[in-house]
C-alpha cells in the first residue's frame, strides 16, 4: 500500500482522536516501519491493517465506520493530490466514471507497481450508479467513504447501499442521486 495512506490515516487519527491516541496505536503495534512513512513509498498491506485494527481498538470504533468516516476525510486529501484534469470534473457522476478511466491509470503511470483497487461503474438509471468493488484489500466501506467524501465536494445528497459478496475482496456499491 503506498505510503500516502498511511500517512493521511495518521494524520486522521491524530486530527480525530489526537495525537496521544495516535502514539498510542504505534505503541501497540510491531511494525517494520516503526510508523515512520514516506508518501511515495509502499509498505505492507498488512501494516496498514494493523494500524486500523489496533485504531478501532483504542478508539472503540467499529471497523466498518472508521472506514467510512476515514474514507470521508480523505477524499478532499486525495483530490489536492489528482491530476489537473481530475480537478476540473464538476459532477459526482463524472468524477466516478473517471476513477478507474483516469485517476487509476495516472496512479499507475506515477508507479507502476501501484496495486489500485477496481471500481468499475455503470449507470443503471438517471438516479443510480453501480460501482463493482475489486481489491485483496477488502476495504469497500472506505470506498463508500470516499464517494460520500466526493458527494460532498460536488455537493451531490446521495445514499449509498453497499453489498459485500461471498468473498472479502468484492463489493457492490449503489449510489443513488437524491
Amino acid at each position: 500500500m503506498k505510503g500516502i495512506i498511511f500517512t493521511q490515516f495518521a494524520d486522521f487519527i491524530s486530527e480525530r482522536f489526537g495525537l496521544i491516541t495516535w502514539q498510542t496505536i504505534l505503541d501497540n503495534t510491531a511494525l517494520e516501519a516503526d510508523g515512520c512513512y514516506v508518501g511515495t513509498m509502499t509498505y505492507p498491506d498488512h501494516e496498514f491493517m494493523q494500524l486500523f485494527g489496533a485504531a478501532c481498538s483504542v478508539s472503540e470504533r467499529d471497523g466498518v465506520q472508521m472506514q467510512i468516516e476515514f474514507g470521508q476525510w480523505l477524499f478532499p486529501h486525495l483530490l489536492q493530490k489528482s491530476p489537473p484534469e481530475v480537478r476540473l470534473i464538476d459532477n459526482l457522476t463524472d468524477f466516478l466514471f473517471s476513477i478507474d478511466t483516469v485517476i487509476h491509470v495516472e496512479v499507475k503511470k506515477l508507479d507502476p507497481e501501484a496495486k489500485t483497487p477496481s471500481l468499475q461503474c455503470t449507470q443503471l438509471d438517471a438516479n443510480t450508479l453501480c460501482l463493482n468493488y475489486l481489491s485483496s484489500r477488502s476495504m469497500g466501506y472506505l470506498a463508500q467513504g470516499l464517494i460520500e467524501g466526493a458527494a460532498n465536494h460536488f455537493k451531490q445528497v446521495i445514499s449509498v447501499d453497499v453489498t459485500p459478496s461471498e468473498s472479502p475482496e468484492q463489493y457492490q456499491l449503489k449510489v443513488h442521486l437524491l
